[in-house]
């Protein structure tokens, strides 16, 4: 037996001693009731979000409710491999966790919920005909639940995705689409685009600017369903840690406010990524690595407004 085989069933053989452990960990998935899980909200400072149930001592990734609050989706990363999964709020209980249709795509990686609380954007590196590529590729898959369960996933089509790496779509109540690529011609590393939605296709990717893009990396694009602010993550020199959250509010005519670094009460040392507000508006949610592995944090939305400019 050849070393890179050895070496290919130990990763394979560790990666399933992971998933196995997690696995009997969410079998003994605690009682949970209510709204948001049955858990406290947080004030104007972050908080773990079900500290031991959803944030643990593993990574946590992406996490997401819809509109209803009656599904949650959220990933656990194991040894590498990401595992998304879903609850259901049931009479009010919420069920054992269990994998989505999509976990077992290859590297299904983070999601978005659309205003809808239906549709779900979520990133995969799954081969997308025509877009065959030598390097490091992924793209912006669309799935949505309805009242059967969840369609088969798709891909955005070309307008969207690139053969560099695409990810991490946040759409508005008409449709338009927020996201982030590495496709060259950028200002950067990853850069921020957006794409109207008009009859039935997406438009031609336009990136966000100098205003919003630097040489380094712009990523993580959460935009209000109404269009009014965005809050997207950093790499650029001059934050708290290896990427910050950024916040940009829209007046009336249409300009956006000069993007501020939402300050320490948020960003850490660590890096601070995946940003949404709850469909209700209530709460921000995000992840951070301040204590050392990755967590779900939430806090209440009202924050985002302290960051909003007098005129």
């Amino acid at each position: 037996m050849s070393v890179k085989i050895i070496i290919a069933f130990l990763v394979t053989l560790t990666i399933m001693t992971g998933i196995l452990h997690a696995q009997q960990k969410l079998e003994n998935f605690p009682v949970l009731k209510g709204a948001y899980l049955g858990q406290k909200p947080p004030g104007l400072t972050p908080e773990l979000f079900a500290p031991g149930i959803i944030s643990t001592d593993a990574h946590e990734g992406s996490s997401g409710f819809d509109k209803e609050s009656k599904h949650f989706v959220f990933q656990r990363i194991i040894n590498g491999k990401v595992l998304t999964y879903e609850i259901e709020r049931e009479n009010n209980l919420w069920t054992q966790p269990k994998l989505v249709p999509f976990a077992n795509m290859m590297e299904n990686g983070d999601f978005v919920f659309a205003p809808d609380g239906k549709t779900l954007f979520f990133q995969s590196n799954t081969p997308v005909k025509g877009l065959e590529s030598d390097g490091r590729i992924s793209n912006i898959w669309v799935i949505v639940r309805s009242k059967t369960g969840w369609t088969t996933p798709e891909p955005l089509d070309f307008t969207i995705n690139t053969k560099w790496l695409d990810s991490f779509a946040s759409a508005t109540n008409d449709g338009t689409l927020y996201f982030f690529t590495r496709k060259p011609g950028g200002r950067g590393k990853s850069d921020l685009y957006k794409s109207k939605y008009s009859g039935g296709k997406y438009t031609e990717a336009i990136n966000l600017g100098p205003q919003f893009n630097s040489e380094e990396h712009e990523w993580d694009p959460f935009i209000a369903p109404d269009e009014s602010y965005l809050v997207f993550c950093s790499t650029k020199a001059g934050g708290y840690g290896s990427d910050d959250f950024y916040i940009s509010f829209r007046s009336k005519n249409g300009d956006w406010s000069k993007p501020v670094n939402m300050g320490d009460k948020i960003n850490s040392m660590g890096s601070d990524n995946r940003p949404y507000v709850t469909p209700d508006g209530n709460y921000f949610f995000f992840t951070s690595t301040k204590r050392g592995n990755r967590d779900i944090y939430w806090v209440d939305a009202k924050i985002l407004l302290t960051f909003k400019p007098e005129k």
